[in-house]
C-alpha cells in the first residue's frame, strides 16, 4: 500500500466516525434492496467531483 492509499483509508475511517458518516451509514444499511443500494452508490459517485473509485 502506498501513501495515497493510507491517506484515503484514514479519511474514510475519519468520515465514518463523524456525525454525518454515522447517519449515512445507519440509513444505508437499513436499505434491504441491493439494487437500490448500488444505485445510491452510483448516484453519489456521479455527484462527486473526485475520481470515481
Amino acid at each position: 500500500r502506498g501513501f495515497a492509499e493510507d491517506a484515503s483509508m484514514a479519511f474514510a475511517v475519519e468520515f465514518c466516525g463523524s456525525p454525518e458518516g454515522l447517519q449515512l451509514n445507519r440509513a444505508f444499511v437499513k436499505i434491504a434492496d441491493a439494487k437500490v443500494r448500488r444505485r445510491i452508490i452510483d448516484l453519489v459517485k456521479s455527484l462527486s467531483a473526485d475520481d470515481p473509485d
